[in-house]
């Protein structure tokens, strides 16, 4: 071995490496969030092997900035000017992990996802256009995808993916089942696999303290590299040419290299930053232009067209934002497969997407989220004046429509330096004297209208400094539907829980018994309010929370019956109250695990089993019809299906569903981010639908659909 340290020098260096790695790993809990605008950081990314000519990627950020968050998958078709959401299938509550396309994507169409909590790896054989579960032959415990690469084979593919465990799998395009290659005792952490794998049939695993292992018969049998660079290994390239060049990326060392398929190692270097090394990449031209790319943990790209001896630094633009643990900052690096052609090189990291089409000289930014809505309301005259608000991100904030949404306004909100601005949320109260009051909320302030937004008058939300020195970030909202009268509100937070005020804004106390540390995703409020004083709050922790006293007190109900699924932070819960209460305490909750359904109020829960809908269904939001005393019907978002009609018994038990768009789903790709039904239902049968930029609406209960307008346009 070219790379000599003896036993106790590595030791140490292994000790303070893994010590370094845990805690960039976890970051810490006192790290405060500095804004980046707009959040669209990205978990996973992957490009067409034929990027030169079809400008196809795919991505996973998060979901619109609702209070619920599920990662979203976008495609690309134009090198990223513009993005579509591709849900179809993906039904399931986890985050992603990883992305993958197929090597022979012109021909085959065919994209993988790979599944952080136990859904474990998706696959769409169209584009990303519908996904299938892709798990035959794995066990429960294998489902955590930690890392997944694809390689090229004379039949098509062979993927391999890591799990949780440290366990290697692989499956050909051609296998009926996953085939364990390398137990959990490898506990495997990095893959690299030869670009010429169709050919010489070799990869390289990396275990979680930097062992290394090689194959070079499709991991049927493993040679034993040892530990070449005494520290762990974050990223690691194998150069075209028959896996003789191997680069490792590492936190204490920079970059090994190795020009004899693993047998020696040498450390190189020269021009990098004393920090860790976290991703490597080798252009697919290399036999030529000798080119490889790093990133490390706070500096992005470095370039070497010298195989690695010397380095120079292109600034991506790509920032720290210091929202995430420094390790998943600059979280990945590709290069295209058609880099001889393109020049592009793809940087997909937490402060965005970033890329360069000069093979690194100069990098541009592709937004993903600029003018998503976040919600939608009604007029409650809707049927007679055809008004509707809609909350936008980063665009006008809250834009305007008095024409059933086929044209749309900017709002009166103060904004005297003309910013894109940030809403996440609208409600719209009916008064008694037939006028009506809209409330609307960003981060830090509050307002209501009684114009339908043409003015407003807003009040600054205190900083509770105690709890979070900064702005109080805002998921959802409710009014009091006796707003006139008793001027409350609740609202629905990031890091405060639920806050909540009597007096429009100038005094606001915080709902203690509500946990802070899960964002709030749902507020839904009594319609009697004036008499029973009770409103509910759901949670990403998968809890109701209910008031009886008008927010004096908030106790947990159904935390015994109602059971959601996967990780704390991604149960995500709505809850909606029926506009009978005052007679037939019915309330409906829709978690990651299907309906759960209570006719005493909330004090107690039977889960909904009805086939139709599914009983293990994500369910994303759920609204009662207004017009429900007469239809029993209510609506429920899924993900991964549509929107669903159902109808109710006199017990609150779902009878029969209806998918009313699945059309939109299949043909369009369309899923809502919310929807909202008419207050005049009963007269118009209108229901309107969000989705990223569109507004869809359907006048006749959901047989049919028409894009209405573009409300940040």
């Amino acid at each position: 071995m070219l790379v000599k340290l003896n036993k106790i020098q590595i030791s140490c260096i292994r000790r303070i490496a893994l010590i370094t790695a845990f805690f960039l790993s976890i970051g810490t809990t006192a790290m405060s969030a500095h804004a980046h605008t707009p959040h669209d950081m990205v978990y996973a990314f992957a490009a067409s092997p034929n990027y030169a000519s079809d400008k196809t990627m795919f991505l996973v950020t998060d979901g619109a900035y609702t209070g619920w968050r599920y990662n979203e998958i976008l495609r690309s078709t134009d090198g990223g000017l513009n993005w579509v959401d591709i849900p179809n299938g993906m039904n399931h509550p986890y985050e992603y992990s990883v992305l993958r396309v197929s090597p022979k994507f012109n021909t085959d169409q065919t994209v993988f996802a790979g599944l952080k909590g136990k859904g474990g790896i998706y696959r769409s054989t169209s584009r990303g256009d519908f996904w299938e579960s892709y798990n035959t032959g794995l066990a429960a415990s294998n489902l955590i995808v930690r890392k997944m690469e694809v390689a090229e084979s004379s039949t098509g593919y062979v993927l391999f993916f890591t799990d949780a465990n440290g366990a290697l799998f692989r499956r050909s395009s051609t296998d009926a089942n996953w085939i364990q290659v390398l137990d959990k005792t490898n506990k495997v952490t990095v893959i690299a696999i030869s670009p010429d794998y169709a050919t010489d049939n070799t990869l390289v695993i990396a275990s979680d303290s930097g062992y290394l292992q090689k194959s070079t018969n499709n991991g049927n049998d493993w040679t034993e590299l040892g530990n070449p660079t005494g520290t762990i290994i974050y990223d690691m390239a194998i150069a075209p040419g028959g896996a003789a060049e191997i680069f490792l990326a590492t936190p204490s060392f920079g970059i090994f290299y190795s020009s004899d398929g693993g047998s020696t190692f040498i450390n190189k270097g020269n021009n990098l930053p004393n920090e860790a090394i976290n991703n490597i990449a080798v252009s697919p031209n290399y036999a030529t232009d000798r080119t490889v790319f790093c990133t490390s943990l706070k500096q992005s790209v470095f370039k070497s067209t010298d195989k690695g001896d010397n380095w120079v630094l292109f600034d991506s633009g790509a920032q720290v934002t210091k929202q995430t643990a420094l390790l998943n900052e600059m979280t990945d690096l590709q290069v295209s497969r058609t880099y001889a052609t393109d020049k592009t090189i793809f940087l997909p990291v937490f402060d965005g997407l970033f890329f360069s089409s000069n093979g690194g000289t100069t990098w541009k930014q592709r937004q993903t989220r600029r003018g998503l809505m976040t919600g939608l309301a009604a007029s409650s005259n809707f049927n007679s004046d055809q008004k509707m608000i809609a909350t936008t991100y980063v665009g006008r904030g809250i834009a305007i429509s008095a024409d059933g949404g086929s044209t749309w306004s900017t709002s009166g909100w103060p904004n005297p330096k003309g910013h894109k601005l940030n809403f996440f949320d609208s409600d719209i109260v009916q008064n008694p004297n037939g006028t009506q009051t809209v409330i609307s909320a960003r981060n830090g302030f509050v307002g209501n209208s009684t114009d339908f937004g043409d003015s407003w008058s807003v009040k600054f939300v205190p900083r509770f400094t105690a709890i979070n020195p900064d702005l109080v970030t805002f998921t959802t909202l409710a009014a009091s539907p006796n707003f006139t009268n008793d001027k409350e509100i609740y609202l629905g937070s990031r890091f405060h829980g639920v806050l909540h005020t009597k007096d429009f804004g100038k005094t606001w106390r915080l709902q203690r018994g509500v946990p802070l540390n899960h964002p709030v995703t749902s507020i839904a409020v009594s319609p009697d309010y004036a008499n029973d004083r009770t409103a509910f709050a759901a949670n990403r922790a998968g809890q109701i929370w209910r008031t009886q006293d008008g927010g004096d007190t908030f106790l947990r109900v159904g935390a015994s019956s109602i059971i959601s699924i996967g990780w704390g932070g991604q149960r995500y819960t709505w809850v909606a109250v029926s506009p009978q209460f005052a007679t037939d305490n019915l309330v409906i909750a829709g978690t990651n695990n299907g309906i759960y359904r209570s006719t005493d109020g909330g004090t107690t829960w039977t889960k909904e089993t009805h086939a139709s809908v599914g009983s293990n269904a994500v369910v994303q939001q759920v609204e009662f019809s207004p017009n429900f005393g007469t239809d029993r019907n209510i609506f429920i978002n899924v993900r991964g299906k549509g929107l669903f009609r159902a109808n109710l018994n006199g017990g609150g038990a779902v009878t029969a569903s209806q998918n009313i768009t699945l059309s939109l789903l299949e043909n369009e790709n369309i899923q809502f981010t919310e929807f909202q039904i008419s207050p005049t239902y009963a007269v118009d049968s209108t229901i309107l639908g969000a989705a990223r930029k569109n507004i869809y609406k359907s006048t006749n209960g959901g047989l049919t659909w028409a894009v209405a307008g573009f409300p940040d346009n």
